[in-house]
């Protein structure tokens, strides 16, 4: 990243990116920063190993905390792209609306963001081929199962759950994007881009389930 170009992920998790300010909004990535609780947390074992790693990590790779639908914290038309990959379908309606105003309020004037969400249309296609309800319910991640133990409560209570609050076509992505003013709203298929700067985003992320989108402000 250049003196002159500001680039930030959003909802990073486990992949930050080279060259990115990368934010998540996992309380994991705080307790990473306080010896005292990340020594409890690993010594107790009652924390999943993926949030372990999600704390080693993010003081390796230096995440920071963030809860980007409530304020993303970078200053107005100071942002050159933003990427958000699979993060807003965790989000509800109400969250969404205050996501995609902070992000238009950071990017600069034809700054550009590329949004990676699940494809809800393949969903569909899929299950009119398999017919299974349990297997589209379990690949659409919109329930799970809910904490029967005292570990797995206080998981909740800490970290909340990781199912999706709601899901997308391109064409309601678009409606929603275009509501809150963004424009040259353009979808891609795997591993495409019109992106002009020289990034380490993994343009297949996600490959053969995903909607890739990206605009301007």
């Amino acid at each position: 990243m250049s003196n002159s170009n500001r680039f930030i992920n959003i909802g990073c998790g486990s992949n930050p990116i080279r060259g990115f300010i990368n934010y998540d909004y996992n309380l994991f990535i705080l307790f990473g920063k306080i010896p005292v609780i990340n020594i409890l947390i690993e010594y107790f074992k009652f924390i999943p190993k993926h949030f372990i790693d999600l704390m080693k990590l993010s003081k390796k790779n230096t995440i920071k905390y963030c809860n980007a639908s409530k304020r993303i914290p970078e200053l107005n038309n100071s942002v050159d792209l933003i990427y958000c990959c699979h993060m807003l379908e965790h989000l509800d309606k109400y969250e969404t609306e205050l996501f995609l105003n902070e992000c238009h309020r950071v990017l600069k004037p034809d700054g550009v963001m590329r949004i990676v969400v699940p494809d809800f249309d393949r969903l569909i296609s899929e299950y009119k081929d398999h017919n299974d309800v349990n297997r589209f319910i379990s690949d659409s991640y919109l329930v799970g199962d809910k904490p029967k133990t005292i570990i797995k409560n206080l998981q909740y209570l800490i970290q909340g759950h990781g199912w999706h609050h709601q899901m997308f076509t391109k064409k309601s992505l678009e409606s929603v994007l275009l509501f809150h003013n963004y424009r040259d709203i353009k979808f891609f298929e795997t591993g495409e881009t019109n992106i002009d700067y020289n990034v380490s985003i993994n343009y297949a992320d996600f490959a053969d389930e995903s909607i890739y989108c990206e605009f301007k402000k």
